[in-house]
């Protein structure tokens, strides 16, 4: 037994190579997954202020009345996370099975030929930095001229 352990005179050159290629190999997971995780919080704030600044337009487009919805022309806007951001909408009129509505002013005449109330189809789209920037949130809502 004695002369078994004399003949182990420790780690040899090759056993410590290859811990440091696995441990080599675990810690560069490791921080890759960090790296890509910085990314998706990145992300994640990107549109959730996006998020919030949508909500506010669409919010001020609630307390207008019927007739203040309308478009918006394109404009940058800086958000609370200091990034800039580019906001626009886009106001089209419905019917209310979802169709478009037909002449000037337009109407909507429903299948049977009975007139229907005319909707506004809201979208608002914020995008990254500039109107070529990519589309973080869009969101629509419908305004109905008899609730105002």
């Amino acid at each position: 037994m004695a002369a078994r352990a004399r003949e182990e005179h420790g780690i040899g050159l090759v056993e410590v190579l290859v811990a440091m290629v696995v441990m080599s190999i675990g810690i560069f997971a490791i921080v890759a997954g960090f790296s890509s995780g910085f990314g998706a919080i990145n992300r994640a704030s990107k549109t959730s202020t996006a998020g919030t600044i949508a909500d506010q337009q669409m919010e001020a487009f609630r307390r207008g009345a019927w007739e203040s919805v309308d478009d918006v022309a394109g404009a940058t806007t800086t958000g609370p996370d200091g990034r800039t951001y580019w906001i626009a909408s886009e106001m089209d009129f419905r019917c209310p099975d979802d169709t478009a509505p037909v002449g000037t002013p337009p109407a909507c005449v429903l299948s049977d030929g009975v007139s229907s109330r005319l909707l506004k189809r809201v979208t608002v789209t914020v995008r990254e930095g500039s109107a070529s920037g990519a589309v973080l949130i869009s969101e629509s809502s419908t305004f109905d001229q008899s609730t105002g």
